[in-house]
């Protein structure tokens, strides 16, 4: 029975206390409960983090979509993504110094690893051991197999925007060429038609039927050249004379026969 009534009590001091632990309310607490766990933002999900210039996030962003000139959503996504994973990148090398610069510090400054540096003046020395603890402890390690990751994402999506840019470069080039050649076309018809304009019209004055023929045979056009070709070459070339024919009786030859026996008896 006590045990019951313990639970009950332990039940209703568990409801008390989490309506004092539901976190953050207001949207500014909320946003900052959101980045607790933030700490490189090289795979969160905004790439732009709060120390960061946005008007500088903004102009980056600028010059990729103005460089590849996105075609579709598609494309436009690419290159989005792109400008994110370039702008993570840069936050790469900043990293890593500063983890050399910290662990550094530490060194110098915690009691309890001053006795590493016991000995050694060299201030190469000390930025040596700094990276050997920073890679046995795999910070430096995560660190740069995270830049691994995300630059072999920008290879792939450099490569599918550069073959993209190619093929409508291409594209462009053969419209252009043909714009050209229509255009060429265009003018010289324009030519051609300005010419046919510009030159004198030939009219064939009309000779009438009883007028001179114009070849100059002397005839009336109508006996000449309007009949046809056949009156134009009898006029032109006269039928030749034949010789005249004699009166004479043709002398026939002579021919003899021979005597019959019979006949000369």
């Amino acid at each position: 029975m006590s045990t019951a009534a313990a639970t009950a009590l332990q039940l209703d001091a568990n409801r008390a206390n989490s309506l004092l632990s539901t976190g953050p309310r207001t949207e500014s607490g909320k946003l900052a409960s959101s980045r607790n766990s933030l700490s490189h933002g090289l795979t969160t999900r905004d790439a732009l983090l709060p120390n960061e210039d946005p008007l500088h996030y903004q102009q980056h962003h600028a010059e990729y979509l103005d460089h590849y000139r996105p075609a579709d959503p598609l494309d436009t996504a690419a290159v989005t993504e792109l400008a994110d994973l370039q702008w993570r990148l840069r936050r790469v090398p900043v990293y890593e110094a500063q983890l050399m610069s910290l662990e550094i510090h530490r060194l110098q400054t915690d009691a309890a690893l001053k006795p590493l540096i016991e000995g050694i003046e060299s201030e190469s020395q000390i930025l040596a051991l700094a990276f050997r603890r920073l890679v046995e402890t795999k910070v430096l390690t995560n660190l740069l197999n995270l830049e691994s990751r995300l630059a072999r994402r920008v290879d792939k999506l450099q490569t599918r925007l550069e073959a993209v840019m190619r093929d409508r470069l291409d594209q462009e080039k053969l419209a252009q060429r043909r714009r050209r050649m229509i255009e060429a076309a265009h003018e010289m018809e324009n030519r051609k038609n300005e010419a046919n304009s510009s030159a004198p019209a030939t009219t064939t004055p009309k000779v009438g039927r009883n007028e001179s023929c114009p070849c100059g045979s002397g005839l009336k056009f109508k006996r000449c050249c309007l009949g046809g070709s056949s009156t134009t070459a009898t006029t032109a070339n006269p039928p030749a004379q034949t010789a005249p024919r004699s009166t004479g009786s043709p002398t026939l030859p002579s021919t003899s026969h021979p005597t019959h026996p019979a006949s000369a008896a």
